[in-house]
Order: structure tokens, then sequence, then C-alpha cells
């Protein structure tokens, strides 16, 4: 059976050591880290991992954008797509400071919330988020205003910093 191999892109300096821990805890055969890269230079790398391998081979092969800026992980999202070449893909997900899963499940559990204590939905209600200068407090915010609701944006250091 083909290994499965994931790609981990950041432009940071270091990958976290905690997506690294994540990605040997859920089984991936081997994992390839790369340091400091541009959005400009993500199309050559997706193209090296999708070209060097058979196309069924794909679904082995993934591409994952860390780092901790959410606006530049989904530029970077955008040129790891745009570098497939169908039957030549891979998958290609992004979780910058795991904030798309925080984010996504902090939402998850107001909506939950709403609706068991107050038989309401999030559309149409104003919610606060605190720790507003984070990519998780940003990305919580977008989810939200998403689905209708007015979030809030709450920092220690001001309005400059959320």
């Amino acid at each position: 059976m083909t290994r499965s191999i994931l790609h981990m892109l950041t432009p940071l300096k270091h990958l976290s050591p905690f997506d690294v821990n994540m990605a040997v805890d859920a089984g991936f055969d081997v994992v390839s880290t790369y340091t400091d890269v541009a959005p400009d230079e993500t199309t050559a790398l997706v193209q090296d991992s999708i070209f060097s391998r058979a196309p069924q081979d794909g679904v082995r092969t993934a591409i994952f954008i860390a780092g901790k800026n959410a606006e530049l992980a989904f530029d970077m999202m955008d040129a790891a797509k745009g570098a497939l070449v169908p039957p030549f893909e891979n998958h290609v997900f992004a979780d910058p400071a795991g904030a798309f899963t925080t984010g996504a499940a902090m939402i998850a559990e107001v909506r939950l919330a709403l609706a068991r204590h107050y038989g309401t939905k999030l559309a149409d209600q104003r919610i606060a988020i605190f720790g507003g200068g984070g990519v998780v407090a940003y990305v919580a915010a977008v989810i939200a205003a998403q689905e209708g609701a007015c979030p809030v944006l709450v920092g220690h250091d001001g309005s400059e910093g959320v």
C-alpha cells in the first residue's frame, strides 16, 4: 500500500511542534515540514507533491497550511488549490494556530447553548468574543457573522489591538 504523506507548510520560521505532534498522532506515515514558505512558493511545492505520485495516490497525500495568520492561510490555500491539475490532486487544509478548528468549535457550542437554553438561533444575536486581538477570535467572529450574528470583539489592549 502507498504510504500516507503530509506536507506541512508555514510562512513562519518554525512549524509548531503541536501541529507536528498532531500529524504524527493522526497516523501519517511521513510528515515533511516546510518553513518560511511565501504564498507564491505554494504552487511549486504542491505541484511537486502531486506530480511525484500516481493520480490514485492523491488520496494518501495531503498539504497542511499552518502559521498564525488566517488571511495568509486562505491565500496559501487558494494557491494550493489552484496548483492541482486533475487527475493529479491531493487533500488541502489549513488551521493556522488552531484557529479554524477552535473558532468553529466555539461557535458550534454557542449555537447549541442558545438553542438548548434559550430556544433561539445565533442569527441576529449580538455576541461578545473575548481575546479579540487573536486569530481564534477573528475566525470565530467571521463564522458568527456568516451565520447572521453581530459579533463584538473584546480585547484588553484597546481597539487598535483588536
